[in-house]
Protein backbone atom coordinates (compact mmCIF):
# COMPACT_ATOMS: atom_id res chain seq x y z
CA UNK A 1 0.00 0.00 0.00
CA UNK A 2 1.40 3.35 -1.02
CA UNK A 3 0.76 6.52 0.93
CA UNK A 4 0.65 10.12 -0.01
CA UNK A 5 3.74 12.29 1.96
CA UNK A 6 3.97 15.85 2.36
CA UNK A 7 7.48 17.55 1.04
CA UNK A 8 8.81 20.54 0.22
CA UNK A 9 9.23 21.08 -3.38
CA UNK A 10 12.94 21.97 -2.59
CA UNK A 11 13.81 18.98 -1.28
CA UNK A 12 13.17 16.80 -4.17
CA UNK A 13 15.94 15.68 -5.72
CA UNK A 14 17.93 17.51 -8.70
CA UNK A 15 15.04 20.17 -8.53
CA UNK A 16 16.29 23.70 -8.71
CA UNK A 17 14.66 26.81 -8.74
CA UNK A 18 11.24 25.34 -6.34
CA UNK A 19 9.90 27.84 -4.64
CA UNK A 20 9.98 25.78 -1.78
CA UNK A 21 5.96 25.58 -1.03
CA UNK A 22 4.19 22.58 0.05
CA UNK A 23 2.63 20.24 -1.52
CA UNK A 24 1.08 17.08 -0.72
CA UNK A 25 2.47 14.16 -3.55
CA UNK A 26 0.92 11.05 -3.64
CA UNK A 27 4.03 8.90 -4.49
CA UNK A 28 3.68 5.57 -6.56
CA UNK A 29 1.28 7.26 -8.86
CA UNK A 30 0.72 9.36 -12.56
CA UNK A 31 -0.73 9.88 -15.56
CA UNK A 32 -0.12 8.29 -19.33
CA UNK A 33 -1.83 9.42 -22.61
CA UNK A 34 -1.61 11.37 -25.67
CA UNK A 35 -0.85 14.50 -26.77
CA UNK A 36 -2.87 15.00 -29.63
CA UNK A 37 -4.04 18.19 -32.09
CA UNK A 38 -7.21 19.18 -31.19
CA UNK A 39 -7.36 18.25 -27.67
CA UNK A 40 -5.85 19.72 -24.46
CA UNK A 41 -2.99 21.69 -24.49
CA UNK A 42 -0.14 19.88 -22.81
CA UNK A 43 0.50 22.82 -20.74
CA UNK A 44 -2.80 22.58 -19.22
CA UNK A 45 -2.98 19.44 -18.74
CA UNK A 46 0.31 19.41 -16.68
CA UNK A 47 -0.43 21.73 -14.29
CA UNK A 48 -3.63 19.85 -13.41
CA UNK A 49 -2.05 17.00 -12.86
CA UNK A 50 1.01 18.37 -10.99
CA UNK A 51 -1.99 20.55 -8.65
CA UNK A 52 -3.91 16.50 -8.04
CA UNK A 53 -1.07 15.81 -6.88
CA UNK A 54 0.10 13.14 -9.28
CA UNK A 55 3.79 12.20 -9.55
CA UNK A 56 4.30 11.38 -13.13
CA UNK A 57 2.98 12.71 -16.54
CA UNK A 58 4.12 10.54 -19.40
CA UNK A 59 3.12 10.60 -23.36
CA UNK A 60 3.49 8.68 -26.10
CA UNK A 61 5.08 8.85 -29.44
CA UNK A 62 4.21 8.36 -32.77
CA UNK A 63 5.83 9.83 -35.46
CA UNK A 64 2.88 9.35 -38.35
CA UNK A 65 -0.03 7.11 -39.59
CA UNK A 66 0.80 4.81 -41.97
CA UNK A 67 -2.74 3.67 -44.22
CA UNK A 68 -1.68 0.34 -44.66
CA UNK A 69 -1.95 -0.66 -40.84
CA UNK A 70 -3.80 -3.27 -39.98
CA UNK A 71 -7.39 -2.86 -39.18
CA UNK A 72 -7.07 -5.04 -35.69
CA UNK A 73 -6.63 -1.66 -33.34
CA UNK A 74 -9.14 0.46 -31.37
CA UNK A 75 -11.16 2.59 -33.96
CA UNK A 76 -10.56 5.41 -31.35
CA UNK A 77 -6.78 5.07 -31.25
CA UNK A 78 -6.67 4.89 -35.26
CA UNK A 79 -8.46 7.87 -35.50
CA UNK A 80 -6.01 10.02 -33.10
CA UNK A 81 -2.81 8.35 -34.17
CA UNK A 82 -1.85 10.65 -36.93
CA UNK A 83 -3.06 13.83 -34.90
CA UNK A 84 0.20 13.47 -32.29
CA UNK A 85 1.95 16.01 -31.33
CA UNK A 86 5.97 16.25 -31.31
CA UNK A 87 6.83 14.36 -28.31
CA UNK A 88 10.17 16.58 -27.21
CA UNK A 89 7.79 19.41 -27.63
CA UNK A 90 4.96 18.62 -25.48
CA UNK A 91 7.49 17.37 -22.99
CA UNK A 92 8.65 21.07 -23.24
CA UNK A 93 5.35 22.80 -22.47
CA UNK A 94 4.75 20.45 -19.78
CA UNK A 95 7.80 20.63 -17.62
CA UNK A 96 7.55 24.62 -18.58
CA UNK A 97 3.86 24.42 -17.05
CA UNK A 98 5.17 22.67 -13.68
CA UNK A 99 7.39 22.79 -10.60
CA UNK A 100 7.43 19.48 -9.41
CA UNK A 101 6.21 17.00 -12.23
CA UNK A 102 8.13 14.26 -13.56
CA UNK A 103 7.68 14.41 -17.58
CA UNK A 104 8.50 11.75 -19.83
CA UNK A 105 8.36 9.58 -22.63
CA UNK A 106 5.92 6.24 -22.47
CA UNK A 107 7.55 5.25 -25.03
CA UNK A 108 9.38 7.00 -27.11
CA UNK A 109 9.98 5.08 -29.95
CA UNK A 110 13.87 5.27 -30.31
CA UNK A 111 14.54 3.44 -33.08
CA UNK A 112 12.87 5.79 -35.70
CA UNK A 113 14.50 8.80 -34.09
CA UNK A 114 17.80 10.06 -34.78
CA UNK A 115 19.86 9.42 -31.48
CA UNK A 116 21.95 12.63 -31.48
CA UNK A 117 18.86 14.53 -31.54
CA UNK A 118 17.27 12.36 -28.97
CA UNK A 119 20.02 13.05 -26.65
CA UNK A 120 19.99 16.43 -27.37
CA UNK A 121 16.26 16.97 -26.78
CA UNK A 122 15.90 15.30 -23.55
CA UNK A 123 19.39 16.67 -21.96
CA UNK A 124 17.36 19.73 -22.59
CA UNK A 125 14.07 19.08 -21.12
CA UNK A 126 16.37 18.07 -17.96
CA UNK A 127 18.12 21.33 -18.25
CA UNK A 128 15.17 23.67 -18.00
CA UNK A 129 13.07 21.38 -16.18
CA UNK A 130 15.45 21.09 -12.99
CA UNK A 131 16.10 17.62 -13.97
CA UNK A 132 12.24 16.47 -13.98
CA UNK A 133 12.85 14.07 -17.15
CA UNK A 134 12.37 10.24 -17.61
CA UNK A 135 13.33 8.60 -21.22
CA UNK A 136 10.78 5.54 -21.63
CA UNK A 137 11.95 3.85 -25.01
CA UNK A 138 10.23 0.98 -26.87
CA UNK A 139 10.78 -0.56 -29.75
CA UNK A 140 7.68 0.00 -31.31
CA UNK A 141 4.62 -1.94 -33.02
CA UNK A 142 3.87 -0.91 -36.09
CA UNK A 143 6.18 -2.45 -38.42
CA UNK A 144 5.33 -0.32 -41.20
CA UNK A 145 5.60 3.20 -39.23
CA UNK A 146 9.61 1.46 -38.39
CA UNK A 147 10.05 0.26 -41.68
CA UNK A 148 9.05 4.22 -43.46
CA UNK A 149 11.93 5.45 -41.36
CA UNK A 150 14.50 3.32 -42.61
CA UNK A 151 14.69 0.43 -39.98
CA UNK A 152 14.61 -3.20 -40.45
CA UNK A 153 11.67 -4.04 -38.07
CA UNK A 154 13.31 -7.61 -36.95
CA UNK A 155 16.43 -5.32 -36.23
CA UNK A 156 14.74 -2.55 -34.30
CA UNK A 157 15.71 -3.94 -31.07
CA UNK A 158 19.25 -4.46 -31.76
CA UNK A 159 19.07 -0.58 -32.72
CA UNK A 160 17.49 0.21 -29.46
CA UNK A 161 20.48 -1.69 -27.72
CA UNK A 162 22.86 0.36 -29.67
CA UNK A 163 21.09 3.74 -29.64
CA UNK A 164 20.73 3.49 -25.03
CA UNK A 165 24.83 3.02 -25.03
CA UNK A 166 25.24 6.07 -27.39
CA UNK A 167 22.79 8.00 -25.20
CA UNK A 168 24.64 7.13 -22.40
CA UNK A 169 28.35 7.88 -23.75
CA UNK A 170 26.51 11.59 -25.30
CA UNK A 171 25.22 12.26 -21.61
CA UNK A 172 28.33 11.56 -19.75
CA UNK A 173 31.51 11.79 -21.68
CA UNK A 174 33.81 14.90 -22.95
CA UNK A 175 34.14 13.73 -26.42
CA UNK A 176 31.66 10.67 -27.26
CA UNK A 177 31.96 8.50 -29.83
CA UNK A 178 30.14 5.26 -30.49
CA UNK A 179 31.00 2.55 -33.38
CA UNK A 180 28.29 -0.02 -34.16
CA UNK A 181 26.38 -1.50 -36.82
CA UNK A 182 23.54 0.62 -36.55
CA UNK A 183 24.66 3.61 -34.46
CA UNK A 184 28.22 5.01 -35.67
CA UNK A 185 29.76 8.29 -34.75
CA UNK A 186 32.32 10.62 -33.68
CA UNK A 187 33.86 11.55 -31.37
CA UNK A 188 31.59 14.87 -30.75
CA UNK A 189 31.01 17.06 -28.41
CA UNK A 190 27.40 16.79 -27.28
CA UNK A 191 25.78 19.22 -25.02
CA UNK A 192 23.98 20.39 -22.69
CA UNK A 193 23.83 17.34 -20.17
CA UNK A 194 21.31 16.30 -18.02
CA UNK A 195 20.77 18.08 -15.02
CA UNK A 196 21.10 14.94 -13.06
CA UNK A 197 21.35 11.43 -14.44
CA UNK A 198 18.45 10.93 -16.49
CA UNK A 199 16.49 7.75 -16.10
CA UNK A 200 16.35 5.45 -18.89
CA UNK A 201 12.77 2.86 -18.28
CA UNK A 202 12.46 0.29 -20.76
CA UNK A 203 8.84 -0.46 -21.85
CA UNK A 204 7.40 -3.46 -23.97
CA UNK A 205 6.27 -7.34 -22.54
CA UNK A 206 8.28 -9.52 -24.06
CA UNK A 207 11.49 -11.15 -22.07
CA UNK A 208 13.50 -9.29 -24.51
CA UNK A 209 11.91 -5.84 -22.85
CA UNK A 210 12.59 -7.19 -19.42
CA UNK A 211 16.53 -8.45 -20.22
CA UNK A 212 17.32 -4.80 -21.77
CA UNK A 213 15.65 -3.11 -18.49
CA UNK A 214 17.77 -5.51 -16.39
CA UNK A 215 20.99 -4.64 -17.97
CA UNK A 216 20.99 -1.04 -19.49
CA UNK A 217 17.48 0.28 -17.89
CA UNK A 218 16.77 2.16 -14.79
CA UNK A 219 12.97 0.50 -14.89
CA UNK A 220 10.55 -1.71 -16.53
CA UNK A 221 7.76 -0.15 -18.01
CA UNK A 222 5.14 -2.34 -19.18
CA UNK A 223 1.59 -1.37 -20.68
CA UNK A 224 -1.43 -2.55 -19.14
CA UNK A 225 -2.75 -3.09 -22.56
CA UNK A 226 -0.08 -5.99 -23.08
CA UNK A 227 1.09 -6.83 -19.27
CA UNK A 228 -1.01 -7.90 -16.70
CA UNK A 229 -0.84 -8.12 -12.83
CA UNK A 230 0.01 -11.76 -13.09
CA UNK A 231 2.89 -10.58 -15.43
CA UNK A 232 3.83 -8.17 -13.52
CA UNK A 233 4.68 -10.68 -10.51
CA UNK A 234 6.64 -12.82 -12.86
CA UNK A 235 8.75 -10.71 -13.87
CA UNK A 236 9.28 -8.64 -10.57
CA UNK A 237 10.48 -12.97 -9.76
CA UNK A 238 12.33 -13.05 -12.76
CA UNK A 239 14.03 -9.66 -11.72
CA UNK A 240 14.79 -10.72 -8.20
CA UNK A 241 16.36 -14.29 -9.27
CA UNK A 242 18.85 -12.01 -11.22
CA UNK A 243 19.85 -9.78 -8.37
CA UNK A 244 18.12 -7.05 -9.48
CA UNK A 245 14.83 -7.19 -6.95
CA UNK A 246 14.93 -3.00 -6.42
CA UNK A 247 14.38 -2.90 -10.50
CA UNK A 248 11.43 -0.11 -10.76
CA UNK A 249 8.36 -1.42 -11.95
CA UNK A 250 6.02 1.28 -13.77
CA UNK A 251 2.64 0.50 -15.42
CA UNK A 252 1.29 2.64 -17.87
CA UNK A 253 -2.02 2.92 -19.24
CA UNK A 254 -4.01 1.46 -16.31
CA UNK A 255 -7.64 2.07 -16.56
CA UNK A 256 -9.67 3.65 -14.25
CA UNK A 257 -10.23 1.27 -11.93
CA UNK A 258 -9.42 0.71 -8.34
CA UNK A 259 -9.14 -3.04 -8.18
CA UNK A 260 -6.70 -3.11 -11.37
CA UNK A 261 -4.39 -0.89 -10.00
CA UNK A 262 -4.28 -2.38 -6.19
CA UNK A 263 -3.59 -5.42 -8.32
CA UNK A 264 -0.70 -4.26 -10.35
CA UNK A 265 0.83 -2.78 -7.09
CA UNK A 266 0.31 -5.92 -5.04
CA UNK A 267 2.23 -8.00 -7.74
CA UNK A 268 4.89 -5.62 -7.01
CA UNK A 269 4.60 -2.32 -9.43
CA UNK A 270 6.12 0.70 -7.52
CA UNK A 271 3.73 2.42 -9.34
CA UNK A 272 0.93 2.97 -11.74
CA UNK A 273 0.40 5.47 -14.05
CA UNK A 274 -3.65 5.55 -14.90
CA UNK A 275 -4.56 5.74 -18.88
CA UNK A 276 -6.19 9.50 -20.06
CA UNK A 277 -7.67 9.48 -23.47
CA UNK A 278 -7.17 12.74 -25.56
CA UNK A 279 -10.07 14.77 -24.31
CA UNK A 280 -10.89 18.36 -24.47
CA UNK A 281 -9.77 20.57 -21.32
CA UNK A 282 -13.33 20.29 -19.07
CA UNK A 283 -13.68 16.78 -19.95
CA UNK A 284 -10.06 15.88 -19.15
CA UNK A 285 -10.37 17.79 -15.85
CA UNK A 286 -13.44 15.72 -14.61
CA UNK A 287 -11.28 12.72 -15.80
CA UNK A 288 -8.06 13.84 -13.63
CA UNK A 289 -11.07 14.39 -10.84
CA UNK A 290 -12.26 11.35 -10.89
CA UNK A 291 -9.02 9.50 -10.93
CA UNK A 292 -7.99 11.33 -7.42
CA UNK A 293 -11.14 9.66 -6.23
CA UNK A 294 -9.48 6.38 -7.16
CA UNK A 295 -6.29 7.34 -5.99
CA UNK A 296 -7.90 8.44 -2.36
CA UNK A 297 -9.18 4.35 -2.12
CA UNK A 298 -5.57 2.93 -2.87
CA UNK A 299 -3.55 5.69 -0.07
Amino acid sequence: MLHPVTRSCSALPGISGARGWFVEVVTGFGISTTSADGYVSPDVLARAVEERGFEWLLFDDHSYFPVDTPDAIDAEFRARLPLIRDLPVVLAYAASATERLIVGSGVALLPQRDVLHTAKAWATVSTLSGGRAVLGVGVGWNVGEVRNHGIDPAKRGAVLDEQLAALRALWTQEQAEFHGEHVDFGPVVARPRPARPLPVHVGGPSRAAQVRALRVGDGWLPYAGTSTPEDVRRARGWFTEQGRADLPVTVSGVPGDHQLAEEYLGAGAERVLFDVHPLNEADTLRALDRLTEVVARLT
